[in-house]
């Protein structure tokens, strides 16, 4: 079967699978050489746990002041959305650090300082909160249209699956290409998301298997950290606080590792959408696609 990548000659989908897993191998590679790419994640994670907190306090607070019930609802319903868009922000603007990096590393082979890529999103922070505002916003609208599916009435649960699902698939193809546009090229967010579909059709199948191939393994990696410590739990409390302490330690790496991962396949893929040409470091690792 084949597929015809857009501005450029009909390709294979065995071609799209085996690109996909070698950008997905490549990801792996740099990760191992640079490890240090994972405390961007990890940086993500605990900014935007001490936002989503200190908003839920503070507005929840407001609220414990404030007579009504009423008053008190709105205060918690403003917190909550303020805490969505704080992590929206925090996740685009680490994502960018990152791909930043990535790219750096990847285009030439040089190992990037870990204020590298800070320096290189905070130069595009103001596109950088548009963004997380914009991406925030639209994932409260389709996870408020997902929550149709639990309800009791079989019509409107199937209908709110499909159509958020619909719109999930569609805002993921429409802006995969946004976060490295806005750091990389310094577009704008419009700009961004004018131009990112069409990139996104020279490589669609090289997306999804990379995706899906760092999703699996991230899973198997996941389940087995869990199996091997599952004898820890014979050996009586001591053991279950041990396998409880390596499972939470492994699942975190693993969490850090895989989702580093994905933002420098992105990077990887923008580089091929935009020149054809896999990235330069691909060749040392003997994975050019």
């Amino acid at each position: 079967m084949m597929a015809t990548q857009s501005g450029g000659p009909r390709v294979g989908i065995g071609t799209r699978i085996s690109r996909g897993w070698r950008v997905t191998k490549l990801g792996f590679s740099v990760i191992r050489a640079d490890p240090e790419i994972m405390v961007y994640m990890l940086f993500s994670g605990i900014m935007s746990m001490i936002a989503a907190i200190g908003l839920l306090v503070v507005t929840g607070g407001m609220g414990f002041f404030l007579e009504g019930e009423e008053s008190s609802q709105v205060v918690g319903l403003a917190g909550t959305f303020m805490s969505y868009m704080a992590v929206a922000v925090i996740t685009v603007f680490w994502n960018a650090a990152i791909i930043a990096s990535s790219h750096q590393r990847l285009t030439t082979g040089e190992n990037p300082s870990f204020s590298y890529g800070i320096k290189q999103a905070t130069k595009r922070l103001p596109q950088i909160i548009l963004w997380g505002l914009v991406s925030g916003t639209v994932g409260i609208l389709i996870r408020s249209i997902e929550s149709l599916s639990e309800s009791k009435n079989m019509g409107v649960a199937a209908l709110g699956m499909v159509v958020s699902w619909i719109l999930r698939a569609t805002w993921w193809i429409t802006t995969f290409f946004v976060v490295p546009m806005i750091v990389l090229d310094n577009l704008g967010v419009g700009e961004s998301m004018s131009k990112s579909p069409e990139l996104f059709k020279k490589t669609w199948g090289e997306n999804v298997v990379s995706m899906v191939g760092t999703g699996l393994i991230g899973f198997l990696v996941t389940v087995l950290i869990v199996l091997v410590c599952l004898p820890l739990f014979a050996l009586g409390d001591f053991g279950i606080g041990l396998g409880i302490l390596v499972i939470f330690a492994g699942v975190i790496l693993s969490t850090l590792f895989f989702s580093a991962c994905e933002s420098v396949n992105r990077a990887s893929l923008y580089h091929f959408a935009k020149t054809g040409e896999s990235p330069p470091l691909a060749k040392k690792y003997g994975l050019e696609f």
